[in-house]
């Protein structure tokens, strides 16, 4: 009889290695350096983690922490919407190949999306509450914002503008109707 070779703990393959928190310094230095990228810098950055089979672990902190964490899920649904814009093709690749491999990075941005939405859940959950539903339109809302910024605050700007003109619409009327009631008990009165 074979004996079967038993991976211990501590050896490399084994799938009871040790996890090893990185140096909370470099996590914090990554969360910096991720934070001052712009959005597609951000977004490239994320498409190549994702894609990596290795995964930095320092990264890996860094996107699921609470300050990047909400960011790096809006930008994995574009991710998933359009890997081709985010991933390099190779230049021998077959359709099925390419396929594949589309697929797979999809597969691994559901699930690193799933696993900051865990994250962000315990965060809140510690603190006591619930984490919210989920509310596709504002989602949406806020995916406009990041990919129109100029334009959705010249929406807002139309907004609030309707909205004041509103209330001093509502208050004029408040204002004669006042005046018109003052006059109608003056004349009872006379």
């Amino acid at each position: 009889m074979a004996a079967t070779q038993q991976n211990g703990p501590d050896e490399p393959g084994s799938r009871q290695s040790r996890w090893t928190d990185p140096d909370p310094n470099e996590v914090a230095g990554k969360i910096e350096a991720l934070r001052a990228l712009a959005p597609a810098q951000f977004a490239q950055e994320l498409a190549d983690f994702i894609a990596s089979p290795e995964k930095d672990r320092v990264t890996a902190y860094a996107i699921r922490s609470p300050e990047l964490g909400r960011k790096a899920r809006r930008v994995i649904a574009n991710l998933v919407a359009d890997p081709d814009k985010y991933l390099g093709s190779p230049t021998e690749e077959g359709n099925n190949q390419h396929r594949e491999r589309l697929r797979r990075f999809r597969l691994n941005a559901e699930h690193e999306a799933l696993l900051i939405y865990n994250v962000l859940a315990g965060i809140i959950a510690r603190r006591g509450f619930m984490p919210p539903e989920s509310n596709p339109r504002a989602r949406a809302r806020r995916r406009l914002a990041d990919e129109f910024p100029e334009r959705f605050l010249e929406l807002v700007r139309e907004e609030q503008q309707a909205d004041d003109a509103r209330a001093a619409e509502q208050e004029q009327q408040r204002a004669a109707a006042k005046a018109a009631a003052k006059a109608a008990k003056r004349a009872a009165g006379a």
